[in-house]
């Protein structure tokens, strides 16, 4: 080894130690926060892969737009995307999150026509806004494999002009823990919250949503819904294999749409603190779906409390039924403090309407006030109480109240439970405008029959 270093080598030396502190620095932000800004902003698929790679946490700043999103970002597990400023694409890009991904909107931050698409545990999707009518859904859970996630966070979203808000797909996975909070909806064509199919799932929570104006106007069938939860076939067993269940929905507030919240064979369920304005049949018209402020088809042991609708269609408690097909009847459910005024519409919309049955079934109504409103209850659960119940209708309009239990030529019928049958009510008025008597009553035939402080007599049995 040489004594004397040339020129040459004591450049190229000094060069080396020259760069050595930079390595250290960029050493030092692996594993910390990056600005999407120090990588190549000509091709923003490869500036956040390669900034994902090299951060836990990237930042898309305030004031920036990283566009051209059309195609799939993974973000890597336990990373964080932190967006204040913008992502923007044509429909095609998304963003796909894996277990302990966060995705962040902060200060305004907003994604366009960009699809999260969740796939792992201990996700976070929180403060973005979201737009777009690019892709079928601003957030998609689903996944074709056999696979549970858990604690899925959605929270403080603004989502508008758009198809769907939040979509699941839930046959081959399990979402175990959902919280979907504190979200405003509006402009959509699709559901704000459409969970589908989801038999698997369980401990599911959405509550403190502003849903407004959802109108499905290019014809899509069965698009158009406020909250939405299914399950699969219907069966009148209520197999919990089948249903959609264990889940709340709560502090909903809700207008101008067909439809709010829907559940389709579901069992063990909540609804809770509902208010309503104009749930008409204005909206999503060429959807095929019912107008109700809440619709309910086949479900088994569930709660509805605290319900408020004005001007608005109320209530369809009904039959499961596929392509004509009867195949399972509501039962064993608890209505409470629900209130319908549409004492200021010119027409005549849906009051609540019930059917029920089973051989060994409950049905509880209390604490009801419907003006220019009908209740309408259909076939016979085995054991049925009504309490507290005040209805006015137009006589013009037809009965305040209708009971029509009598369902033995027809082929609903087989759902009527026929022993140890018990018919309570109590505390009950039902009226016109002019404050007459307005009930329908077609056959009384239970075993045991209690009544008190009614304003109709009952007919003789």
């Amino acid at each position: 080894m040489p004594k004397e270093m040339t020129r040459r080598a004591f450049v190229t030396t000094c060069s080396v130690l020259a760069a050595a502190p930079m390595v250290g620095v960029r050493a030092a932000t692996a594993g910390g926060t990056v600005d999407i800004r120090q990588y190549n902003r000509r091709d923003w698929i490869a500036a956040f892969k390669q900034a994902f790679s090299e951060g836990d946490t990237v930042v898309v700043p305030a004031g920036l737009t990283c566009d051209n999103i059309n195609t799939a970002i993974f973000i890597p597990e336990g990373k964080t995307l932190r967006i204040r400023g913008a992502l923007t694409g044509n429909g095609r890009g998304r963003l796909v999150l894996q277990d302990g991904c966060k995705v962040i909107g902060e200060g305004g931050g907003r994604s366009e026509n960009i699809t999260l698409d969740v796939r792992g545990s201990d996700c976070v999707i929180q403060g973005l806004a979201m737009s777009g009518y690019g892709p079928v859904t601003q957030i998609y859970i689903g996944g074709k494999k056999p696979k549970v996630m858990r604690n899925l966070l959605i929270d403080r979203l603004t989502v508008t002009k758009a198809n769907y808000a939040i979509l699941r797909q839930g046959f081959h996975t399990q979402m175990d823990g959902v919280t979907i909070t504190n979200c405003n909806f509006s402009y959509l064509q699709g559901d704000a919250i459409e969970w589908n199919v989801a038999i698997n799932d369980r401990n599911i929570l959405i509550s403190d949503h502003v849903i407004d104006h959802i109108d499905c106007t290019n014809g899509k069938i069965n698009w158009g819904i406020g909250i939405g939860l299914a399950g699969s076939t219907y069966d009148n067993t209520y197999p919990e294999d089948q249903a959609v269940k264990n889940f709340v929905v709560a502090n909903i507030t809700g207008s101008n749409c067909r439809q709010l919240v829907h559940v389709e064979n579901g069992k063990h369920f909540i609804i809770r603190n509902v208010k309503a304005r104009n749930i008409t049949p204005d909206f999503s018209k060429k959807a095929g779906i019912d107008n109700a402020t809440v619709a309910i088809y086949g479900c088994d042991n569930f709660v509805i409390d605290n319900v408020e609708m004005t001007d608005s269609a109320g209530m369809l408690i009904g039959y499961g039924v596929i392509k004509g097909n009867y195949l399972s009847i509501p039962q064993n459910f608890r209505l409470n403090d629900m209130h319908l005024d549409n004492q200021n519409l010119t027409r005549k919309l849906r009051g609540i309407q019930i059917s029920s049955g089973n051989a060994t079934s409950f049905v509880s109504i209390t604490n009801l006030e419907l003006k220019r409103a009908s209740l309408e209850l259909h076939n016979k659960p085995q054991h049925l109480f009504m309490r507290n119940i005040k209805v006015m209708q137009d006589a013009s309009l037809g009965p305040a109240l209708a009971l029509n239990f009598d369902l033995r030529k027809d082929v609903r019928g087989k759902f009527m439970a026929k022993d140890e049958t018990l018919l309570s009510l109590a505390n009950i008025k039902a009226v016109n405008e002019n404050g007459q008597s307005s009930v329908d009553i077609d056959r009384i035939d239970q075993h045991t029959v209690k009544a008190e402080r009614l304003n109709f007599a009952l007919p003789k049995r």
